[in-house]
């Protein structure tokens, strides 16, 4: 992959990392890259292990979990170019996946203890609780239930509610997909039914839930559903027996997706139709990590 540059595109900017590791929280990236949405203007931006960066929504400024030499993980920001890189959190354990709020002003974010035992993450002894803090590492606090394990949250756009996967043992597949509204802490499901989807992200209407679901098969599906009506029937955008798809995420304006595609990163209108290979893997090492936000204003 080489690096290209010629000027801001008006539809953004698509961030993605190279797979490097798996570690305690997950799959980690290093290098990150960045490329124009037509797959062009490739550029380098940070040479670290990460996870999962999201775009800030001024375009100014990425948030992602970053790996400490002691092993720890730590909530930071940088410029989207890659300087000015802050370390916002001090945990001895796993500050991660940390998203914006529709100001830029806070984020969301995971935080556990630190696993020390093999078998911490299945006995109960660790649990991933939601936290908040100001986006220059200020007033971090608890948000979430401290009794329960919750992941990968993610703020509607309103910054009203903030959905996150939770683990619960009484469910058959693991995880139930949960929104809690943060001014009163009352929580709802996102489905009716027992499903397993992972990675879910709000359309920046807020009208569509998107996520990708093995639907208790060997594959991976690209998905959405209305997110006012937890029985609706997922609505299937990419996937089947040979095309894997994983971790969507909106354009700015809501009308294409990228995600994951067998190693790769693909783009697709928001409806799953007119899919395009933006990248390929080199060296046959898979792409992962993706987000798309705005240029700089």
């Amino acid at each position: 992959m080489g690096t290209v540059r010629n000027g801001a595109d008006p539809a953004g900017r698509i961030f993605f990392g190279q797979w490097s590791r798996d570690d305690d929280i997950g799959q980690v990236v290093a290098p990150l890259f960045a490329i124009d949405p037509d797959g062009s203007d490739l550029t380098r931006v940070l040479d670290c292990d990460i996870e999962r960066p999201r775009v800030s929504h001024d375009g100014t400024r990425l948030a992602f979990g970053i790996v400490m030499d002691d092993g720890s993980w730590q909530v930071a920001t940088s410029r989207v170019d890659g300087t000015d890189l802050r370390i916002l959190t001090s945990t001895t354990g796993y500050a991660q996946t940390p998203d914006w709020s529709p100001d830029d002003s806070w984020l969301v974010y995971g935080l556990t203890a630190r696993c020390t035992s093999p078998t911490c993450w299945d006995d109960g002894t660790s649990r991933e609780v939601l936290w908040r803090m100001n986006t220059d590492g200020t007033d971090q606090r608890r948000i979430g239930n401290p009794a329960a394990f919750d992941r990968e949250p993610r703020l509607s756009p309103d910054g009203r509610e903030v959905v996150f996967d939770r683990a619960d043992r009484s469910n058959p597949v693991g995880l139930v997909l949960t929104i809690r509204d943060l001014a009163s802490g009352v929580e709802r499901r996102v489905f009716a039914k027992d499903l397993d989807p992972e990675h879910l992200e709000w359309s920046p209407d807020g009208r569509w839930f998107v996520f990708n679901d093995a639907d208790g098969r060997d594959l991976q599906q690209i998905k959405r559903m209305p997110t006012d009506d937890p029985t609706a029937t997922p609505e299937v955008l990419y996937g089947d027996a040979d095309h894997h798809g994983i971790k969507p995420t909106y354009s700015p304006d809501g009308s294409n997706i990228v995600f994951g595609c067998n190693g790769m990163v693909c783009r697709m209108n928001a409806d799953g139709t007119n899919v395009k290979v933006l990248v390929e893997a080199a060296a046959g090492v898979p792409l992962n990590h993706f987000a798309w936000g705005v240029n700089p204003r």
